[in-house]
């Protein structure tokens, strides 16, 4: 049995303010500056009138146990179910390809940071069946084994979540940024403003990928309070230990995802919630790990964070903990670099309940 909820429709998540909010900031390198204009100021602060972001949200109570087991099959009808009723399309294979082409070289942006504690257990599954289930989908718009390329920072966090790392360019790729998280790793020469820093984004991301898929994990974080996708960009450049300062926000999460090769390449953000981590992020221990079962899609990484959000919130408040929103900063900043809406009155959000 399926059970909609759904708001009016939205319309695009970027409108032309927002595109002149970006470029502004970009070509004039501001970023992270405290000394705008007065008239980047008017256009840094003025809202977006009735633009809104969509973002859907699909569940299923039975796709993961409370011990990690994922039911594949299951797993794969959230996704297909998510991603066509997002693009709007009525077949998986031509949603897909609303965002990708045969030719593209889609990279999945994963997130296995923290997970020393429950490397060799069940918590660990999704990262392998969500990995598939999202290659299957791209199979199915014409996209071959050997132009998916999953990926993240390091190669020891990626095998701790039971992946296996494979190089050859003649299958599916699963590979990272350096070989250990402590390690010098491999970064495209270019460097980005990030408010009085400067960041280098990885070369697979730079060279490798032609689009990207983000595809993190809603969990609590120490320094940024809460962590989802766009805080997931940490792991696509070479300096994040330099941006946790204040929140990670002085320079942090924002501006590197105003960053241009990341805001061009990245085309869909899928958040894996079928596990959340309530506390004690963004490490992964077993006392604070609830399974939710859902899959979060959307174009807005910030709309998609808002969401997700509140999805921590609500769960952590039925446990009896205070809620972390208010102490969250970084969305709002964002949505002043013109990267998404942040706050929930501006986002469409559709949730489906498969049962």
């Amino acid at each position: 049995m399926e059970r909609e909820s759904k708001r009016s429709p939205g319309s695009k998540p970027y409108d032309r303010r927002r595109f002149l909010k970006q470029s502004a900031l970009t070509a004039l390198g501001l970023a992270a500056s405290r000394k705008l204009s007065p008239a980047l100021e008017r256009l840094l602060s003025a809202s977006p009138a009735g633009e809104k972001s969509r973002v859907v949200l699909v569940r299923h109570p039975a796709v993961v146990d409370v011990e990690g087991k994922v039911e594949a099959d299951l797993l794969q009808q959230i996704l297909d179910k998510a991603i066509t009723t997002f693009s709007g399309r009525s077949t998986v294979a031509d949603a897909w390809r609303q965002y990708f082409s045969p030719d593209d070289v889609v990279g999945l942006k994963i997130n296995t940071l923290g997970l020393t504690n429950i490397k060799g257990t069940d918590y660990v599954r999704h990262f392998a069946a969500f990995n598939q289930a999202v290659a299957s989908g791209l199979r199915r718009a014409g996209i071959k084994d050997q132009n998916i390329v999953v990926w993240d920072r390091s190669e020891e966090e990626m095998t701790e979540a039971g992946l296996v790392i494979q190089k050859d360019p003649g299958a599916m790729r699963v590979m990272a940024n350096k070989v250990s998280r402590r390690g010098a790793g491999d970064y495209a020469e270019t460097s980005y403003p990030v408010g009085h820093l400067t960041s280098r984004v990885s070369r697979i991301l730079a060279e490798v990928c032609t689009s990207i898929i983000n595809i993190p994990v809603p969990k609590t974080h120490g320094n940024a309070v809460f962590t989802c996708s766009l805080k997931n960009h940490y792991g696509s450049i070479d300096n994040p230990s330099q941006l946790h300062a204040n929140a990670c926000t002085n320079p942090g999460i924002a501006e590197v995802n105003a960053i241009p090769v990341i805001r061009k390449k990245e085309k869909l953000v899928l958040s894996d919630a079928l596990l959340i981590v309530l506390e004690m992020g963004p490490r992964w221990d077993p006392r604070f790990i609830r399974p939710f079962g859902g899959v979060i899609v959307g174009t807005d990484p910030v709309a998609v964070d808002a969401v997700a959000l509140k999805i921590l919130d609500d769960q952590r408040e039925k446990e009896g903990m205070e809620r972390i929103a208010p102490r969250v900063r970084h969305l709002a900043l964002a949505e002043k670099l013109g990267l998404g809406n942040s706050r929930l009155e501006d986002i469409d959000l559709t949730t489906i309940n498969l049962s």
